[in-house]
């Protein structure tokens, strides 16, 4: 990465900081541009260089997160052993962005968080890609994912994430799996 490509990463990184220091005193709707120019420490035309409106602010963020997660996942398969070690890393992962993720959703943001887990779990895969022939095994796995997550962050993560992992693994049908058929 050259010394543009650096800065612009790093003012990005500075807007997405400031639209969460924002949210954290102001419902997004009411989130205006020039406070959060303020409050990110950037120029109006760095902001427009770079967005074009909040929203563009949270896919950003969104897309950074399915990009890094992307970078630690594991060739996968969907058995047991790999859905129960990929949900691990899940929690892991999420446990790192809690106060994130929870300001998201506190401040009427989570549709972004639902779209976030239904992208990265189709990741570019058609409906005969996936192991199964059941349609609605993954939008099932998609919605209740982030809820569960919510919850246990929410609750200050009082179980670890290897046993969040194995309630959730638990909660899937055998049908979910391919070595369980």
């Amino acid at each position: 990465m050259n010394y543009g490509q650096q800065e612009n990463a790093r003012v990005k990184e500075q807007i997405v900081d400031g639209l969460f220091k924002e949210l954290e005193e102001h419902p997004f709707s009411e989130i205006r541009i020039a406070s959060l120019i303020k409050t990110a420490g950037v120029g109006r035309t760095s902001y427009y260089r770079n967005f074009d409106s909040k929203e563009d602010i949270l896919n950003y963020y969104l897309e950074e997160l399915v990009n890094e997660r992307r970078q630690q996942s594991k060739q996968f398969s969907w058995t047991r052993i790999d859905v129960q070690s990929d949900l691990t890393d899940i929690f892991v992962f999420f446990r790192g962005q809690k106060e994130r993720f929870l300001l998201l959703f506190n401040s009427g943001l989570s549709a972004y968080i639902f779209n976030y887990f239904r992208d990265t779990a189709n990741n570019g895969r058609t409906p005969d890609e996936l192991p199964w022939n059941e349609p609605y095994l993954i939008p099932f796995f998609t919605g209740a994912l982030p809820s569960i997550l919510f919850e246990w962050l929410k609750r200050d993560a009082p179980e670890s994430p290897s046993e969040m992992a194995n309630i959730v693994t638990n909660f899937l049908p055998d049908a979910f799996f391919v070595d369980e058929k």
